[in-house]
Formats: structure tokens, sequence, C-alpha cells
């Protein structure tokens, strides 16, 4: 029987002692008559010695005893003197007795003896039990409890350890019932917790057995418990506490009394031990009877509200053990207890692998700081590199070199580790693989290498990141899976027509097919499904504007400048201000460098570049002998003669032999065809240095009155690639057949016109990018590449009086297809002439 704190409060109630407490929580007690503890020593068998009381009702007392035969302390329940001669309570006395003795099991406790005292008071004794109420622990754990979940209590006692009480005290209640006996007065105050964590159903005084005729079919022996048993329970008795009794047991049916019942009071035990307090209260019995019979009652999550979320999976099993119906409710105690534990395995596992994830958590800041080192040795290798010359000493180059291999083992050590954070997050979803927190870390980690993976064209490795994604996505990623985004597009003046092509692969190019009208702008967050598209935008008195955009997964393309609160406005140039091969490239973002196979590749940066024209074509040998003509003209034959291409490669800028022909007037023109170099007027110009090329972009600002020059190497950059990031102006398969290189021709190769391969094209409409001629660019070469302030690309205004490289861009006719993708970069000193760099030439654009 119970000892220690709540001694007191049980287990002393005679068999018809009134439950009906005034609160509708518990039993009504009293005192026991005075007696001296010696006369009540003198009653008992020589075997047992008394030790004083335990708890004391109206038609019974427990005390503790000591058993002298066996040295033993235990719990004595007694019958009162003064009831001892009346029938029914002796009956009921002798079932109680009978149905605990019989039932062996770990969670009912164990009696031991039974008998009758001279003066006829009825005893038995059992296992005393020291420990605490269910109800006690309840109400400890939600005083320690807050809305963001449970707490430890101060005995140490948690949420899921009284869970998994009320589990045991399930099955027990499932023997039981398996040998035709119910409880009918299941609550909080009857079920304890011993000291060393048994658990343990009490007070068996309203216990009757059901459904078993004799102890051959597997019941309890003795004379059955039924409606004829006279002064036992009769229909019409309301036995048991209401606030946690069943409907049919508040209505006095007593026929319909079983382990349905006691199904019920589990579900509202649970209710009260996820609420912290009872289904039903009320100021009185009747009322929790009142409340009780119209039920049901207010769902446990809602009367949990303001402390501890209530798991679902419990909240259901409250809600079905609590079926007014008893055909609706479990079909038992063992099937409401398999729910339970199984509830309870999911916490363990749950509670296993969050300690897994918190493992693997526990890499995250050093991978964290292994890729920070990893950058930050890279930056410094770049700036120091970008004070290096190429034919500097070795001595000189170590401390870059150094700086790189430092960024090679930090990003080895930063994979090697993530390898290890993957396993551990793998080895959390092996104990438990519904943690949503490791499917959501995994999601993450899946969508990072999806969008790399997608920036850098790499097909297999996108589709296997996409598909991880989907894999571990719980819906947050549904948006960026289904890949739909918006476009936003303003131009000026408003009003302009968009029409949308989609960017679709067709024999390995990227090639611009219709889909439809977006209509007139402003455009506000237009959907539009993820790709790489080409609109055109038309309006009336004004040439078309050709404007590539990129809508990534779950994202807008809104056009808006670096600190920029609103879209910038494209705008629309008047016809006639451009001229026939002005190419128009908007003003917009773009994706450069990160292009790992390509010679000295910047790293992948998105930047805004601001509008600008380019001429479609590169400066043609024709163009470029008007130009020496207009100086020999205006009597400039010194400039003329030293910007012009010389036949030889030149590392000094005079005694090399003119590569043009001169008539007697001194005017340039085309020589004959030798071999290893011919000259036609649609060949893009070679064997100029960037100084000469310099020179022929003054000389055109002079004569047109518009600010051409030189490209900057990003601005060149983004007019071949597009926003896409693609590696080549017409897609990102490499192949010879689509620009003019050393393989594109059986026979032995050379320039071609400006026209030539009509496929080496830009998204803009800019030719001849990828093949051909390189060109010399406006900017100094630098490790870090040119001037990025805020996202948003600087262009020089001059080169240094004495620049030591400056960039050249682009592919050529002599050099394989690898030196012709849009990222690469390369070098060379301004008075340096090749035969396969030229140049061409691009301006602001003045109107936008």
């Amino acid at each position: 029987m119970k000892a220690g704190h709540h001694e007191a409060t049980q287990d002393a109630r005679g068999p018809q002692e009134d439950t009906l407490a005034a609160d509708g929580s518990g039993v009504v007690r009293t005192g026991s008559p005075g007696r001296t503890e010696a006369s009540i020593q003198a009653g008992l068998p020589g075997r047992y010695e008394d030790l004083g009381p335990i708890a004391g009702g109206s038609f019974g007392e427990v005390r503790r005893a000591r058993d002298t035969v066996l040295d033993r302390v235990v719990a004595m329940k007694l019958l009162r003197a003064e009831h001892a001669g009346e029938p029914h309570l002796r009956r009921r006395f002798l079932v109680e007795a009978q149905i605990t003795a019989q039932l062996q099991h770990p969670g009912i406790v164990a009696l031991y003896d039974r008998g009758e005292l001279p003066d006829g008071r009825l005893w038995f004794t059992m296992k005393e039990v020291r420990g605490r109420t269910l109800q006690d622990l309840i109400t400890e754990l939600h005083a320690s409890a807050s809305p963001a979940g449970f707490r430890a209590a101060p005995s140490g006692w948690t949420f899921r350890r009284v869970v998994d009480a009320f589990a045991r005290i399930a099955q027990a209640m499932a023997y039981a019932h398996s040998r035709g006996v119910v409880h009918r007065d299941l609550k909080p105050d009857n079920l304890m917790a011993g000291e060393f964590g048994e658990v343990l159903v009490m007070d068996w005084g309203l216990a009757r057995r059901v459904g078993f005729a004799d102890a051959a079919e597997g019941g309890i022996s003795g004379p059955p418990d039924d409606a004829g048993s006279a002064g036992l329970t009769r229909h019409g008795d309301i036995v048991g506490t209401p606030a946690y009794m069943p409907p049919e047991q508040a209505r006095g049916d007593t026929r319909l009394h079983g382990p349905a019942s006691d199904v019920y009071s589990l579900g509202a035990v649970l209710y009260c031990l996820l609420a912290g307090r009872p289904p039903y209260r009320g100021d009185h019995a009747r009322e929790v009877l009142s409340a009780l019979l119209a039920g049901p009652p207010v769902p446990v999550s809602d009367a949990a509200a303001g402390g501890p979320a209530v798991p679902a999976e419990l909240a259901a099993i409250v809600e079905r053990a609590m079926r007014p119906e008893i055909e609706r409710r479990y079909e038992s105690a063992e099937a409401m207890a398999r729910d339970v534990v199984a509830w309870l395995d999911g916490v363990r596992r749950r509670e296993q692998a969050l300690a897994a994830l918190e493992h693997a958590r526990a890499f995250e800041p050093e991978i964290a700081a292994l890729r920070a080192q990893a950058a930050a040795a890279e930056a410094r290798a770049r700036a120091v590199q970008s004070e290096l010359r190429p034919f500097d000493p070795v001595e000189k180059k170590r401390p870059a070199w150094e700086l790189e291999d430092e960024a090679r083992r930090a990003g080895r050590a930063a994979a090697l580790l993530e390898t290890r954070w993957l396993e551990a997050v793998q080895g959390a979803l092996s104990l438990d693989p519904d943690l949503s927190e490791a499917r959501a870390m995994l999601a993450d980690h899946h969508r990072a290498r999806l969008i790399e993976a997608e920036l850098s064209h790499r097909d297999e490795d996108a589709a296997r990141a996409e598909e991880m994604l989907r894999v571990h996505d719980r819906g947050r990623n549904a948006a960026f899976l289904r890949g739909d985004g918006a476009v936003t597009v303003v131009t000026d003046p408003p009003g302009a027509e968009v029409m949308v092509e989609r960017f679709v692969l067709e024999d390995r190019r990227l090639v611009p097919v219709r889909e439809g009208v977006l209509g007139p702008t402003p455009l506000l967050e237009v959907p539009l499904k993820r790709g790489s598209y080409l609109l055109r935008l038309r309006a009336a008195g004004r040439a078309e504007v050709r404007y590539p955009v990129l809508i990534g997964r779950d994202e807008h393309w809104d056009g808006r400048a670096p600190g920029e609160e609103r879209p910038y406005p494209i705008i629309l140039p008047r016809e006639g201000e451009l001229g026939a091969d002005d190419v128009y490239v908007p003003a917009g973002w773009c994706w450069i460098g990160g292009d790992a196979v390509t010679p000295d590749s910047l790293p992948r940066r998105r930047v805004w570049v601001d509008a600008l024209v380019m001429r479609r074509f590169p400066v043609t040998t024709g163009e470029y002998i008007a130009f020496l003509n207009d100086l020999v003209a205006t009597g400039r034959e010194a400039e003329a003669l030293a910007a012009c291409p010389r036949a030889q490669l030149g590392l000094a800028e005079g005694g090399d032999e003119l590569a043009l022909l001169r008539d007697e007037r001194g005017l340039f023109g085309l020589p004959p065809d030798r071999e290893g170099l011919s000259w036609r007027l649609d060949w893009p110009v070679v064997l100029v240095d960037w100084n000469a090329s310099a020179a022929y972009a003054r000389w055109l600002c002079e004569r047109t009155g518009l600010p051409w020059r030189l490209p900057n190497e990003l601005e060149r950059e983004k007019a071949a690639r597009g926003v896409d990031g693609r590696f080549l102006p017409w897609g990102n398969h490499v192949d010879p057949t689509f620009a003019c290189v050393v393989d594109a021709t059986a026979g032995e190769p050379a320039r071609e016109g400006v026209n030539g391969h009509p496929f080496d094209e830009s998204p803009y409409g800019v030719r001849g990018l990828a093949g051909n001629t390189r060109d010399w660019c406006n900017n100094v070469w630098k490790h870090e590449g040119p001037a990025v302030e805020g996202d948003r690309l600087r262009p020089d205004a001059a080169a240094p009086d004495e620049p030591d490289f400056m960039v050249i861009k682009g592919g050529a006719w002599a050099s394989t297809m690898m030196y012709s993708r849009a990222a690469a970069r390369f070098g060379g000193r301004p008075h340096v002439r090749r035969p396969v760099v030229g140049l061409r030439v691009v301006r602001r654009a003045p109107f936008a």
C-alpha cells in the first residue's frame, strides 16, 4: 500500500463509501474513530506488529505493520470493527482481497495474506509502496512547464517519463481486463509511482469481475459480481469519481461497466496529464456529472492552451479513448497502451536522433571557419598576385603560391569535415526517418548545391541535387522546386510591348523561341517559369531592345540597381540614336567569372553593369585603314605610322616592317597575300598594340562626337554571356562548329570576315566574341579583376601612363575552344602586337 507524503489520503475507503466529492475530483475522506494503539495491537494476529496508521476512511483503514515471521514491513488493510457485521461490506472486502491477490502483475500491488480478527474484522496484508501519486507528479510537472515546453520537475520526473508511467498503467489494466477484472475508479490519485520507478494501480475497492464464468475460462474464481449479488453494486448505483468516469458509469448503467469503461477513464487520466486538469470540473459533484453527461469535454489541446503544446498523437489517443460511444473507443487497454508506447518509442528515437543531430551541428562552426579561411587566403593570394608581373622570379611569386596552397588545404579540410557532417545528419535520420530538423538541414544543403550546380551549368550535379532536395523537403522548398518566378519590367517611356522568347536547346545552341506577349510596360511581378529568357521591347518611334532576363527558382527579376528601392527603367533609344551596327546592352545584373576550366577566370559574382553600346563587329581592316589615312590627311603621319600594324611581332615600337602598303601619296592599303599572313578589308584588324587601339577609339570619338572607347573586360563579358552565366555566346556546348577557331576548318586556320560564323552571336546580337580575333580592353590586368564597388562595375576611365599589362578577352582563329570561353582572361603588354589580337569599341549609352 501507499506510504510517504500522501499516506493519509488513500486506500482506506469502504466498498460503498460515497465517492462523489464536492469538487467532483475525488472521494470524501473521513477520519477513523478514536482507538488506542494498544487496543489495535492487541487484536492483530500474533505474527504482526502494528507500526501506526497509513490512511483511514469511513469503512476501513490501512496501517503499517511488521511481519515478525518474515521480518518485513507490510501494509495491512482492515475493515472497521463497527462495520464488521455488515454482510455487503464484508463481501465487498473479500472480493477486493480476492481480486487483488489473483492479479499477478508488476503494476498491481501484491497481496500477501488475509484473515479475520477475533472481533470479526476482516483484514489483508499487501506490499507497502512508498512513493507519490500520479496526481502529484502531474501537478509538479505542469508547475515547472512553460508554453515553450515541459521542463524536468524538481523531483527529476520529465514529461516523457510520466507518459511512460501512464503506458505501464495502461498495460497493467490490459492484464487485469484479460483476467476479467475492471477497476471502475481509475484516476491520478489512485495511481502510484514508487521510489524506485515502479508504477502501480491502487485501490481496487470498486473493482468488479466481468466476462468470465469461472476459472476454467481464464477468469477470477469465486462468486460472480453481478446485479443479483445482494449488497454489491446494483443497477442505478453511481460509483467512481465523476471527473474521470465514463458516461455509462455516470448514468449508473452497471450492465455496461466493462473494460471499455476503464479505457475511457485511462483517456481521462491522460487528458489530465496533458492539460494539467481533469476533463470535467465543477463546484460540486452534480455539476461535474452534468458536464460529463452533456459531453464531450473541451479538446485536450484547447484545455492545455497557455501551456506546452499537446503532441498530436497523444491528443488523438485521448479523443479515441474518451468517445461517448463504447464501440468507438479503443477495443482494449492493450491497444491503447500500444499507441502510447509507439509514441514513446518515437520520442525516444527522436531524442536519440536529436542528439546525433547536435553532434552534426558541432561540425558547422569549424566548417564555416575553414571556408572563411580558404576564402581569406584566396583573397590575399589575389592581392599579392595583383602586384606581380608574369616574368617575376619564383622567389617573388612564392608568397602568393603559399597562400593558394593554404586556401586549398583549408578547402579540402572543409570538404572532409562536411562529409562527416553529412554522415552525422544521415545517422540522425537512420534513428528517426521522420526527423524534420535533419530533413530541413539536408534540404538546405542540397538546395545550396542545386543553386551552385545550376549556375555552373553542371546538369548532372544539378539533377542529383534537385532529386535529393525533393527527397528531404517537407514543403518549405515547394515554390523553389516548382521553379516559378516573376519578372518586373519598367521602361522609359512606358507602354512598350514586351514579347517573351525562351532560350531552349536546339542543336547544342540556346535559341530564343517565342512564347507570347507579356503585355505593355510597366509589368510588375508577372509570373514566369524558371529559365533564361529574351524579352524584346518594342515601342513606336523607338529602336527594338533585347533585354535578357534570368528567372531563378522562386526568384523575382525586378531590375533594381544596387542600393535602389525601385526597378531601374530600361531606356528605349529613339530611332536613329543607334547606328546600323550599334548594339544596345541595357543596364542590369549579370553573372561573371565562375568558369573553372577557363584560364584565369574570375570567381563567380553577380555584378551590375550600366548600359552601354557596343559595335556589333570588331574593328575591320577597312575601318582601320580609314583611320590611318585620315591621320595622314590631317597632317598626323607620325601617329599613323605608330599605329600601323607591323608585319612582324614586335616588342619595341619601331624597327618592324609595316604590314600595310603605302601608295605614292602615303596612304595605306592592303598588301598582297604572303605565306602566313593575308589581309581583307572585312577581316578584323590584327597586329595592333593596345596604344594603337586606344588611339583608334580616340579618333573615332573625335570623328563621331560619341564617347567611343575600348571595353572594360566585364562589359565585354556581359555582352558575350548575357545575364544567365552561359560559358559561350551561344550557350554552354563547346564545339568549334560555331566559331572561327583552330579546329573550325579542315584547311589551314585563318581569320575570316566579320560576317562569318553567324552562330557566334551573343544574346544581344554582338558577333565574333568567341572566335576570329581577341580584343584589347581598357583596364589593367589584375588577378582580382576590375574595380567593382557595391556590386556595381566602375569602368576604368583611363589606363595608367605606363601600364604593365592590359586585359585581352575573347577566342581566336589560331586557338582552341578552351580559350574561347567568355570568362577567359589574358594579359598583354601595351606595346606588343599579336596576329590574333585586334579591337572593338563601346560607348556609354547617352540616352540611358
